[in-house]
Protein backbone atom coordinates (compact mmCIF):
# COMPACT_ATOMS: atom_id res chain seq x y z
CA UNK A 1 0.00 0.00 0.00
CA UNK A 2 2.95 2.32 0.60
CA UNK A 3 3.71 2.36 -3.13
CA UNK A 4 0.21 3.67 -3.82
CA UNK A 5 0.88 6.86 -1.80
CA UNK A 6 4.63 7.26 -2.37
CA UNK A 7 4.00 9.95 -4.99
CA UNK A 8 2.78 12.31 -2.22
CA UNK A 9 6.33 12.81 -0.91
CA UNK A 10 7.60 16.28 -1.73
CA UNK A 11 4.14 17.74 -2.36
CA UNK A 12 2.76 20.73 -0.50
CA UNK A 13 -0.29 20.68 1.77
CA UNK A 14 -2.36 22.36 -0.94
CA UNK A 15 -1.41 19.75 -3.56
CA UNK A 16 -2.27 16.90 -1.18
CA UNK A 17 -5.58 18.54 -0.21
CA UNK A 18 -6.50 18.83 -3.91
CA UNK A 19 -5.61 15.20 -4.56
CA UNK A 20 -7.10 13.36 -1.56
CA UNK A 21 -8.94 16.12 0.30
CA UNK A 22 -8.18 17.90 3.54
CA UNK A 23 -10.42 15.67 5.67
CA UNK A 24 -10.37 16.80 9.28
CA UNK A 25 -6.77 18.01 9.15
CA UNK A 26 -5.87 21.49 10.33
CA UNK A 27 -3.79 23.17 7.59
CA UNK A 28 -0.94 24.15 9.93
CA UNK A 29 -0.44 20.75 11.62
CA UNK A 30 2.84 18.93 11.12
CA UNK A 31 1.05 15.57 10.71
CA UNK A 32 -2.04 14.83 8.63
CA UNK A 33 -3.94 11.54 8.85
CA UNK A 34 -6.37 9.83 6.49
CA UNK A 35 -8.32 6.59 6.77
CA UNK A 36 -7.43 4.66 3.60
CA UNK A 37 -8.98 1.26 4.25
CA UNK A 38 -9.91 -1.48 6.67
CA UNK A 39 -8.59 -4.92 7.49
CA UNK A 40 -10.79 -8.00 7.36
CA UNK A 41 -11.49 -7.71 11.11
CA UNK A 42 -12.48 -4.04 10.91
CA UNK A 43 -9.28 -2.30 11.98
CA UNK A 44 -8.81 1.03 10.23
CA UNK A 45 -5.73 1.50 8.06
CA UNK A 46 -4.47 5.02 8.67
CA UNK A 47 -2.13 6.97 6.39
CA UNK A 48 0.04 9.47 8.27
CA UNK A 49 1.79 12.25 6.34
CA UNK A 50 4.50 14.22 8.16
CA UNK A 51 5.47 17.64 6.85
CA UNK A 52 8.86 19.30 7.18
CA UNK A 53 8.39 22.95 6.34
CA UNK A 54 5.91 23.15 3.48
CA UNK A 55 6.57 19.75 1.88
CA UNK A 56 5.52 16.19 2.77
CA UNK A 57 8.65 14.47 4.09
CA UNK A 58 7.44 11.09 5.37
CA UNK A 59 4.50 8.74 4.97
CA UNK A 60 3.62 5.91 7.33
CA UNK A 61 0.76 3.51 7.93
CA UNK A 62 -0.70 2.16 11.13
CA UNK A 63 -3.75 0.11 12.07
CA UNK A 64 -6.21 0.98 14.80
CA UNK A 65 -9.73 0.28 15.97
CA UNK A 66 -9.99 3.96 16.98
CA UNK A 67 -10.87 6.80 14.64
CA UNK A 68 -8.15 9.07 13.26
Amino acid sequence: MKEKFKHLLGKTREEIAQEIGDGFNYPENEVWTYEVGRTWIGRRIILSITFKGKKAAEIAFFKSFRKC
